[in-house]
């Protein structure tokens, strides 16, 4: 694969002990965890960048294969011509996969007008569904369910804490990303997105106080000591050990790295070339857990 610096693991087993299938995890199975790295430990530049962007580590074993395009997510939806998109698109069309998984949602039965289209609506998400309709393949979402995700986040926090970060990484930063400063159309948003992810797809049950623009402001002082501005939002940075608003991204990211590398393991029961196109860090984290699924016997 041109243009790349990629690192192979490849693994040879010897043992049908070690070959033992592990149970397998579903939205409500927990009992078995895959082994992963804690972001705590995850060596990063001082700005907490990628070795490159995107980060590529392939997994295999014998004539299964799994590729990991990890990445830096950008916050400028106007880049459409960023180099990581051009480098994201020659990995595929090389790698030639069965199957791509992506983040952020389940998107294969979205429709772009153009590539450019999806670059700027989806970034790398919209990128992976017309890069895989270019092959005709499907696309899988690597995320749990979000009424799972935020269930589990609400058995250790509170509902303002919980929606100061949700709001901020899921909502804010894609608005501010689109250059979106006004109040109103902030607002609007914010309505939207309460209503339709937070209440109907996350299935949480808020307080007409709690569903409020002020609610959200409030705790996201309260949580980050400093007033909500969407001009200088706080960024998740997960390797950061102090403050609760990082703590609530840890866990989140935690929960998320679980499902997607059981998502793996099944697809790797069917399909012989995976390609994965997530977050960066959770490439680094999930590394030892990709390393133990590939290297089990399938037929």
């Amino acid at each position: 694969m041109r243009h790349f610096i990629i690192l192979t693991f490849i693994s040879v087993l010897f043992s049908n002990c070690s070959n033992s299938k592990l149970d397998k995890k579903s939205n409500s199975d927990t009992k078995y965890k895959y082994p992963t790295i804690s972001y705590l430990d995850i060596k990063l530049d001082s700005n907490g960048h990628l070795p490159s962007n995107p980060y590529i580590l392939e997994f295999t074993n014998g004539k299964k294969s799994v590729v990991f395009c990890g990445v830096n997510h950008l916050t400028d939806n106007t880049d459409t011509a960023n180099p990581m998109f051009t480098k994201i698109e020659e990995i595929f069309f090389a790698f030639k996969p069965d199957i791509a998984i992506n983040e952020g949602g389940d998107v294969s039965n979205k429709v772009y007008s153009s590539k450019t289209d999806a670059l700027f609506k989806d970034g790398e998400i919209g990128l992976t569904k017309i890069l895989s309709d270019s092959l005709s393949i499907k696309t899988v979402d690597g995320d749990p369910t979000t009424e799972f995700e935020f269930k589990e986040l609400l058995k250790t926090y509170s509902k303002g804490e919980f929606l100061a970060y949700i709001v901020t990484e899921r909502l804010m930063w894609g608005l501010k990303g689109q250059r979106i400063t006004d109040t109103i159309e902030i607002r609007k948003n914010y309505d939207e997105f309460i209503q339709n992810y937070i209440l109907e797809e996350g299935k949480i049950h808020l307080s007409d106080t709690e569903r409020t623009f002020g609610f959200y402001k409030s705790n996201y002082q309260q949580l980050l000591k400093r007033p909500f501005d969407i001009a200088d939002l706080e960024p998740t940075n997960p390797f950061d050990p102090s403050g609760k608003f990082q703590k609530i991204g840890r866990t989140s990211k935690e929960i998320r790295d679980q499902f997607l590398l059981n998502t793996v393991d099944k697809l790797l029961d069917t399909y012989d070339r995976i390609i994965i196109v997530f977050g960066g860090w959770h490439l680094l984290t999930c590394q030892p857990g990709l390393e133990e699924l590939i290297q089990r016997n399938r037929k």
